[in-house]
């Protein structure tokens, strides 16, 4: 009897073990880890062209900027190399930028179909345009990511390198899905306010398109839909929680659109399964400095495809950007 006891005990504590050291980590690699997507990945799949709405376009020059320069630079903090377009504005002397960033599993080329819209409204005449690659994604270096918060190092990281390269200091950033809260992370992280503050860089609203609203929420939700048992879903995200400095509980937009009361434009649907509106709109009822825009029946980050939203969209993208007093 003491002998079958014991195996069984050795047997529970390699249960225990395995559990911990290969469970665990591979539940916290489903939030950060994801494959690269390429430029050649996504222009060589029909599938993944229709799904971006870019058509036979490949580069801003294809949507009426030719002028176009193509950059490498670094991110803030850990060196990793990113790479992305920055179009003139049509006017001297411009020194405010419309950054157009990217979610998870994207790259630029789908954020670049946004480039007809500045075209057709003369946007390109108050704005210049910056569209990254953000971390893993695109022509930037592969690297692991952490729903939105390496994303806002990336961000500043281009608001670095565009008033060092380009003499810009004033910003509006426009973000989809992951890039929508990495975007907000950016002007609410303590030590990136800061970092913006001493270089006198300033962002001045944002745009937040099928937005990650409240991450650790979001991923529970997903993780209910995968079927893994709640304990095991606060135990990888306790794991994952120290991977971002403990600083979760702060990626949600009830904390991170009032802690910064920058104008906000929220474009969105009630039909997105990726970020449901039920969470998003929970996390923003009340703030009076945001202002959504609900369109019926859409996928997730699609909203502008749909023939039938298109002038709403763009109407409401350009009084936003034109407007002072909303």
């Amino acid at each position: 009897m003491k002998k079958i006891l014991r195996i069984l005990g050795i047997s529970i504590v390699l249960i225990v073990l395995a559990f911990y050291f290969l469970a665990i980590p591979h539940f916290v690699g489903l939030i950060t880890n994801y494959d690269r997507y390429t430029f050649e990945y996504v222009t060589e799949s029909p599938e993944m062209v229709k799904n971006y709405g870019i058509g036979s376009n490949r580069t801003p020059a294809d949507y009426g900027f030719p002028n176009f320069e193509e950059i490498d630079y670094q991110t803030l903090t850990d060196g990793l190399a990113l790479n992305g377009w920055y179009v003139p504005a049509s006017k001297e002397g411009i020194h405010q930028t419309l950054m157009i960033n990217h979610g998870r599993t994207s790259n630029r080329l789908k954020t670049m179909k946004y480039l007809a819209l500045v075209k057709e409204q003369g946007l390109d005449s108050l704005y210049n345009i910056f569209i990254p690659d953000l971390r893993n994604s695109g022509k930037s270096e592969e690297a692991k990511t952490a729903l939105g918060y390496e994303f806002a190092e990336d961000i500043v990281g281009s608001m670095k390198m565009l008033k060092e390269e380009y003499s810009q200091t004033d910003f509006v950033l426009w973000g989809f899905s992951m890039g929508a809260m990495g975007s907000a992370v950016a002007v609410n992280r303590p030590d990136l306010v800061q970092f913006q503050k001493e270089q006198g860089l300033t962002v001045h609203k944002l745009i937040l398109d099928s937005p990650l609203s409240n991450i650790k929420e979001t991923a529970r939700v997903e993780g209910e839909n995968m079927g893994i048992p709640n304990f095991i879903f606060n135990l990888a995200w306790g794991r994952f929680d120290k991977k971002i400095d403990n600083w979760s509980d702060q990626m949600k937009f009830s904390y991170l659109l009032s802690n910064n009361k920058l104008p906000t434009l929220i474009l969105y649907s009630d039909t997105d399964k990726q970020t449901p509106a039920s969470i998003l709109e929970a996390e923003i009822e009340g703030e009076m400095n945001v202002y959504p825009v609900l369109f019926k029946g859409c996928e997730h980050v699609q909203i502008y495809t749909r023939p039938e939203y298109k002038d709403r969209y763009t109407s409401r993208v350009n009084t936003f950007l034109r407007s002072d007093d909303l």
